[in-house]
């Protein structure tokens, strides 16, 4: 039998999610600024029509990339749910052994 133990810092957890949601943001800007560009070329009356077909195959994955940025931002949600979880999980664990203590 494996005597394996699973430990959960809540802090970490918590500085986890923090830097996971700050990338969703990062990506969302970042993928924003380049649909911006990408819009601004198809709506260009001036583009070749190459580089229109391009432009136009590259703004159909807006949606993929707008969901991949939720997705990020909800495991970033999740590390700071779970974080705080451990922590009034510890917290109900501690005042329990105090109430044990005191009675």
């Amino acid at each position: 039998m494996s005597s394996d133990v699973f430990g959960a810092d809540p802090i970490e957890l918590q500085e986890k999610g923090n830097r996971i949601n700050n990338i969703a943001v990062q990506f969302r800007d970042n993928y924003g600024k380049v649909f911006t560009t990408v819009e601004e070329m198809v709506n260009s009356d001036y583009l070749d029509p190459a580089a229109r077909a391009i432009a136009e195959n590259i703004h159909s994955y807006k949606d993929e990339l707008a969901n991949m940025a939720n997705v990020i931002e909800n495991y970033g949600n999740y590390c700071l749910k779970a974080g705080n979880a451990v922590i009034d999980n510890q917290d109900n664990i501690i005042s329990g052994i105090g109430g044990a203590n005191r009675g």
